[in-house]
Order: C-alpha cells, then sequence, then structure tokens
C-alpha cells in the first residue's frame, strides 16, 4: 500500500509540482521513466493513425476502380502478350473495383512507420537542446538529465492525441463523402467547426510541456526558472507554429 502510495504522490507531484518532482527524484534517474513515455507515445500514435484510417474510412462512402495489382503494365501485355514463360495475367482486366474507404484505410495506415519514429527523433533533438540551451545560460546539464527532462514531454501529447481523435470522431459522425477525390476537401469542411478546440488542444499541450520542460531544465542545469523557460519556451513555440501551419 506504501508503494502505491509513493507512486500516487510522485503522479500527483508531477502534474502540479514538477520541479518539487525532479528535485526529490532527480532527473536523471527518470530517465528510464520518461524512455518509457516516449516509446508508449510512438505505440499510442501507431494505435491513433489505426483508430484515424478506421474513421476516415467509415466516413466514405461507394467504390473506385484502380490498377489491377495482379496485371503486368500494359506495355509489357502490349509486347509479349500472354504467351511468354515468365509473363502472365496480361488476360486479368486492368482495373478492378475497390471500396473506396478500404483504400483510405490503407493510405492511413501508410504514415504508422512515420509517426512510430517522430517521437524518438523529438525526443533525440529536445535533449540535445536542452543540453545545449542549458549550457548557454550559464547553467550545467548533464547528458542522461537533459534526455530524461525531454523525454517527459510526450507525457502531454497523450492528451493532445486523446482530444485530437476524439474531436475528429466527433466532426465525422454525420458525414458521408462519396466521392474519393473530394475527401481532403470534405474532411477540412467537417474539422472547420472543432479547429478552434484543436487548436486550444494544442496550445495547452505546449503549455503543459513548457512547464514540465522549464521545471526539469532549472533542476538539472542549476538554473532559474525564467532561463529555463526562455530556452524550452523558444523551440516549442517554434515547434507550435509548425503545427499549427
Amino acid at each position: 500500500m506504501s508503494a502505491l502510495h509513493s507512486t500516487l504522490d510522485a503522479v500527483r507531484r508531477f502534474l502540479f509540482e514538477p520541479r518539487t518532482f525532479f528535485e526529490e527524484h532527480g532527473t536523471a534517474a527518470t530517465l528510464p521513466i520518461a524512455a518509457l513515455a516516449v516509446v508508449g507515445l510512438a505505440i499510442a500514435l501507431a494505435v491513433g493513425v489505426t483508430i484515424l484510417g478506421g474513421i476516415l474510412a467509415g466516413a466514405v462512402d461507394g467504390t473506385v476502380m484502380v490498377d489491377n495489382p495482379d496485371r503486368p503494365p500494359e506495355p509489357t501485355c502490349e509486347v509479349f502478350g500472354n504467351d511468354t514463360a515468365g509473363v502472365e495475367g496480361c488476360d486479368e482486366p486492368a482495373e478492378v473495383e475497390r471500396e473506396a474507404g478500404s483504400l483510405v484505410r490503407e493510405a492511413a495506415n501508410g504514415f504508422i512507420g512515420t509517426v512510430v519514429v517522430a517521437p524518438f527523433l523529438l525526443w533525440l533533438a529536445g535533449g540535445v537542446t536542452l543540453f545545449a540551451g542549458g549550457r548557454l545560460a550559464d547553467g550545467d546539464p548533464g547528458l542522461s538529465g537533459s534526455f530524461a527532462v525531454a523525454g517527459w514531454a510526450a507525457v502531454p501529447e497523450f492528451g493532445r492525441l486523446l482530444s485530437g481523435l476524439a474531436l475528429l470522431q466527433f466532426a465525422l459522425a454525420d458525414v458521408t463523402i462519396t466521392s474519393l477525390e473530394s475527401t481532403p476537401e470534405a474532411v477540412r469542411a467537417a474539422l472547420a467547426p472543432v479547429e478552434p478546440f484543436i487548436t486550444l488542444a494544442s496550445l495547452l499541450t505546449v503549455a503543459w510541456q513548457l512547464v514540465v520542460l522549464s521545471a526539469g531544465l532549472s533542476v538539472e542545469a542549476d538554473i532559474s526558472r525564467g532561463a529555463a523557460a526562455v530556452v524550452t519556451g523558444v523551440p516549442l513555440a517554434l515547434l507550435l507554429l509548425v503545427t499549427l501551419a
């Protein structure tokens, strides 16, 4: 029971008193947990993309004709026909009918690899930025402590992911798209009413990250909270602008 109480107390301090959390536990000592947070975010993003593909697929209705993957390219069939050894399938139709929704789902799933890698790249960039920024601010940060603090920035991203999926589900709940070509425009139109909430979720996420990162860097580098806020706030602001662009 004491272990549970200690864990809950640590969670409470991280949420409401991040500087005290890092002072009590040490920044570098939390590196394994911070790493788990980054790994968890990568997994959550992969699941989120799968869910996103399902939401979009559910909003798209109808079928489309696509190139038949079982048929060789037309120039090959024109030259060799279906009688040459090693060339088969030229008697298959050039196009086949596919569910538009399944194509959308497949297109969304194609981004899974990218979203899985993204948290690790941002973690690397964040750790280097905190280490270098702490040094420039006349602090003495350690490399492991800097990466530990940077890893904790993954925690607020879970909130942004959940809110984004919820808003998307709400916006597309009653939308039916009958033309695959018009899907991007239809999705943008459906999301227009909830865009302010998406922006708000991003702002709250970045604000939370600023609180966590500035608290952690101030402890790790032994610099003032204001200096740490500048070091962490500038790259966060730039990342926010890119996200909202």
